[in-house]
């Protein structure tokens, strides 16, 4: 099939669209009073519901009842990892970033599962690779410059942030070992339902306030939680149809869309130096997409 044919184009564009959207759609639940945890499990719950009933329409439904005992735990550690605890640390850190920041870790994604098949499956890098890891290392850290009082460098929020790469990374890694036979959709729907079986299981521990949250973001939700499932599924769609080089360069577009939404409607912009850091990440993943 053309790469650029009508099916394609539509597909990519609600992939990029949906990712794009995603961060900028959860920073306005936030800033409308809706707490982290909250809008995690309610994204999430909302993703899982949409996606699953993708996933029977298709036909597909009993694929996931048939996930064998080494699938199954796959499915959850997954889910658990990718769609759990990774956006909330991202929500946690929006909290005092911004949903564009938390969109340029997300497109490092890439970065990260290259360098966790390195250290876990023994899958060396190039040296050409090992140094575009380091470009985007390196331009996250002046995308999170901070400076005040006595102090200069990057903020929690980075940390927290940063923290979330080499969990990604391992879940790809343990989607590539012990998933790669299992139909994408069946992958995509554990994926989002054992994330928010995960996130279930904080809600205990912390304030979500989750009448409250529906409440006062309800519109933002279901853009972000739409958005997720969108993704899940458009993201498959893409890759069945091209390299996997061309969609990921593609998809690598999101940043920008974020950002310019975010300058848009919540009026953030970048100081000179975070605007070199987001181009040289930018540049660095579009550069590791074409490597693949």
């Amino acid at each position: 099939m053309s790469a650029f044919s009508p099916k394609f184009l539509a597909w990519t564009c609600l992939a990029v669209g949906a990712l794009g959207a995603v961060p900028l759609a959860k920073k306005l639940a936030l800033e409308a009073g809706g707490t982290p945890v909250g809008v995690a499990v309610l994204t999430t719950g909302f993703a899982a519901i949409l996606v699953l009933v993708w996933v029977i329409v298709r036909g597909h439904g009993r694929r996931l009842l048939d996930l064998d005992r080494r699938s199954a735990p796959a499915v959850l550690a997954v889910g658990a990892l990718g769609s759990g605890a990774v956006p909330l640390m991202g929500l946690l850190a929006m909290t005092a970033t911004s949903a564009s920041n938390r969109a340029l870790f997300q497109s490092a994604y890439p970065a990260a599962t290259a360098v966790a098949a390195w250290i876990l499956l023994g899958e060396r890098p190039s040296w050409v690779t090992r140094g575009l890891i380091v470009l985007v290392c390196s331009g996250l850290a002046l995308m999170n410059l901070e400076s005040g009082g006595d102090r200069i460098g990057p903020g929690w929020p980075f940390w927290l942030l940063l923290g979330t790469l080499p969990l990604i990374g391992l879940a790809d890694v343990i989607a590539k070992k012990a998933l790669d036979d299992r139909r994408p959709e069946t992958v995509a729907a554990g994926r989002v339902v054992g994330g928010f079986c995960v996130l279930l299981l904080a809600l205990p521990w912390f304030d979500a306030r989750l009448i409250e949250t529906v409440r006062l973001a309800s519109p933002s939700l279901a853009v972000a939680g739409l958005g997720m499932a969108i993704f899940a599924v458009a993201l498959y769609q893409v890759f069945d149809r091209t390299r996997a080089s061309i969609a990921a360069s593609l998809i690598a577009l999101a940043p920008v869309l974020t950002l310019g939404g975010e300058a848009w409607m919540l009026g953030v912009t970048l100081t000179a130096v975070q605007w070199s850091g987001f181009l040289v990440v930018f540049a660095g993943v579009l550069a590791l997409a074409r490597r693949a």
